[in-house]
């Protein structure tokens, strides 16, 4: 992954932030995505798209990213 990549990453991740602080919770989660697809293995990612899903009521969803992103951040 390059620094552009790594930039846009960071820009998506920031910006599903800012939606999930707005209330916007399908445009964080969008957001979350695109980081995700950019890179897959972005814990804070994960982490950030399940605290969202939690907020949303998608429990069961929310549970799976947060497994992912403990896995990651552990180097499983």
């Amino acid at each position: 992954m390059d620094l552009a990549d790594l930039k846009r990453k960071r820009d998506c991740i920031e910006h599903g932030d800012l939606r999930d602080s707005q209330g916007l919770f399908q445009k964080a989660i969008a957001a979350y995505d695109h980081a995700l697809a950019i890179d897959p293995e972005d814990a804070d990612a994960w982490y950030n798209k399940g605290e969202t899903l939690f907020k949303m009521g998608k429990t069961k969803e929310a549970v799976g990213c947060f497994e992912i992103a403990t896995r990651l951040y552990l180097g499983e």
